[in-house]
């Protein structure tokens, strides 16, 4: 039995629309042969039926020609001569086209021939007696009685050829009709097997068919309900046609779906996170094993328990709102701190990330420990405030004991005393700066980084800026120019200087000695654009991000990085933010750095 499975789905239907159609191309090339044996039968009987249809009309043609011979004997009447006449030119006519149908038949050729002598000869009789009658009137009746003789013997000669040439017709069309009979009985035996035969071959490919591609489609259908359902599939099917590449690929992708499952779960299994679903109604429906290790409940304790009974009573509410909201914002990820009880009854500080999924009806859940984070983040808020307090406070006092010894209020000091005084006071005044960077970046962090909006000038905040650098400038034999334009914006004067002060202490810390500083003030539209620019080894390619970073400095010739801590421009950044305004570092042309910010003006 013909086996599908080795060919291909394109062979397979070939096979099942070429075997018909080569079926039925055979039996219609049957049938036009038998239909054209039929057809020749058909025409043979035709031409026995001529035949002797021809040949019946020679004797009444030859037995008329008689007749209107003795017509014309007896009354002499040359109408009765003419048609005589007619008629013995009409026999040889029927004569030819006799031999033209017999054509092809030697036997009954002889047999013409001999019959076309003895009816030639008594049609000659008869045309010599009416050329007598004609010419002399009349015969004798002794000569009469001879010649009629004669042509009576000539008569029974051909009437006796006749029958014969017509009884060999006679039996020759009964054969052509016995074989048109076969002929017929063949064309419906051949339609009947033609039918049966295409029945059976029909059922047979309709067999093979559902054998061979149907029940083993069903296979891969069920294979992929057992997938569904987790259970073992069947076996591989064999072949070599789509089907069975189809489920070998099949096979394959369980394969590593199950694999994958199996790492998903060790995943699961062995996160240090508690991972877990919840119902609409806040239940737990799943919870991997890190719950037990994380919060002290088993998967079967947490299973069907809501949540109301694991948060604080002061996060449920935060909590419950932030599971409507997604719900409502599907697609959406939401995280929110709370505190769970565990069994031992402590309190762990827990950061969940949470989403809703329409298609599973569920809200997926991760709960990550954070109270870690939050003991440093309290011993960071402790440290910030031991050093507002503890540290801060003295150094300001030892800053205006310093200011009043280096301004002779408790005496005069000599040349070394002074540059003491002066090189003490440099010292904390950097270590206040330092305090108070650290203080802003905290509170930057804890987005506490407050502001007192106002209408400012901003060339009065130049002059200011100006003012509390100029030393740090002379120091380093830096000059300062400013062109600016006057200009108002909405903002916090104090923390305006503070980053001119810091962009202009860069500025003068990477110049050269007699180096130049220049502050520009541009009004641009709604906005005003302040740049600073120097003209030193400027900001290496691909920093120019990276130093607005939180301890990031950019590096000067030879690698080498300046004395700084590197909170300086991203707090610039976070002022001039919180401002509605932009900043960045582009290079000056001729070398060194333009430092700019750009922010909104009064009215923009």
């Amino acid at each position: 039995m013909l086996n599908f499975s080795h060919l291909r789905l394109s062979q397979q239907g070939l096979i099942l629309v070429g075997v018909p159609i080569g079926l039925m191309l055979v039996v219609l090339v049957s049938l036009f042969v038998v239909f054209a044996q039929l057809e020749q039968q058909a025409a043979e009987s035709e031409r026995s039926k001529k035949i002797m249809a021809r040949a019946n009309s020679l004797v009444k043609e030859y037995q008329n020609a008689a007749n209107q011979l003795m017509i014309y004997k007896y009354t002499k009447l040359d109408k009765a001569r003419q048609r005589c006449d007619m008629q013995l030119t009409k026999t040889e006519g029927s004569f030819v086209e006799l031999q033209e149908l017999l054509n092809g038949e030697p036997e009954q050729l002889v047999l013409l021939e001999d019959l076309k002598g003895s009816a030639f000869k008594g049609m000659s009789l008869m045309r010599q007696f009416a050329g007598r009658i004609q010419k002399e009137g009349d015969i004798h009746a002794i000569e009469a009685t001879v010649m009629y003789q004669r042509l009576m013997a000539a008569g029974a000669h051909f009437s006796e050829k006749l029958d014969e040439l017509v009884s060999n017709e006679a039996k020759r069309n009964e054969l052509t009709l016995a074989e048109e009979e076969r002929s017929r009985l063949m064309v419906k035996i051949f339609l009947i097997a033609g039918a049966l035969l295409a029945i059976a071959v029909g059922f047979g490919l309709t067999y093979l068919f559902i054998k061979n591609t149907t029940s083993r489609l069903g296979m891969v259908v069920e294979n992929t309900v057992r997938m569904s359902k987790k259970e073992p599939l069947k076996p591989t099917l064999r072949g070599e046609d789509e089907i069975a590449m189809l489920d070998r690929f099949f096979h394959k992708m369980a394969n590593e779906v199950a694999e994958a499952t199996r790492k998903e779960k060790l995943i699961l299994d062995y996160a240090v996170d508690v991972i877990c679903s919840l119902d609409p109604k806040g239940m737990f429906a799943a919870v991997n094993p890190a719950a037990q290790q994380a919060w002290g409940y088993s998967e079967e304790q947490l299973i069907g328990k809501s949540y109301t009974e694991l948060i604080s009573s002061e996060n449920i509410q935060d909590f419950r709102e932030t599971l409507e909201r997604i719900k409502s914002e599907s697609g959406t990820m939401a995280n929110v701190e709370t505190r769970v009880l565990t069994t031992s009854g402590e309190h762990v500080d827990v950061q969940w990330s949470l989403r809703w999924s329409d298609s599973e009806n569920l809200y997926f859940c991760v709960a990550h420990d954070v109270s870690d984070r939050k003991r440093v983040e309290q011993l960071k808020q402790d440290f910030v405030a031991m050093i507002s307090h503890e540290l801060r406070t003295p150094l300001t006092a030892m800053q205006a004991m310093l200011a009043l010894l280096a301004n002779g209020s408790y005496g005069d000091l000599n040349e070394s005393g002074s540059k003491r005084i002066k090189s003490a006071k440099t010292g904390v005044t950097r270590l206040i700066m330092l305090i108070n960077d650290l203080l802003d970046m905290e509170k930057m962090e804890a987005g506490k980084l407050s502001m007192t909006y106002a209408d400012v000038e901003l060339a009065e905040v130049v002059e200011r800026s100006v003012d509390t650098i100029e030393g740090f400038a002379e120091e380093h034999d830096v000059k300062i120019n400013v062109t600016s334009k006057p200009v108002t914006v909405l903002g916090d004067c104090d923390r305006l200087i503070q980053v001119f002060v810091n962009l202009l202490s860069n500025a003068v810390k990477y110049s050269e000695e007699d180096g130049t500083v220049e502050l520009n003030i541009e009004v641009d539209g709604e906005e005003c654009e302040v740049q600073i620019i120097d003209h030193g080894d400027g900001i290496p390619q691909g920093f120019e991000e990276k130093i607005f970073e939180r301890y990031e400095q950019a590096p000067t010739a030879g690698g080498k990085r300046r004395k700084g801590t590197g909170l300086g421009l991203p707090i610039c950044k976070a002022i001039v933010e919180q401002h509605g305004g932009t900043i960045g570092v582009r290079q000056t042309p001729g070398g060194g750095s333009t430092f700019w910010f750009r922010i909104p003006r009064v009215g923009a």
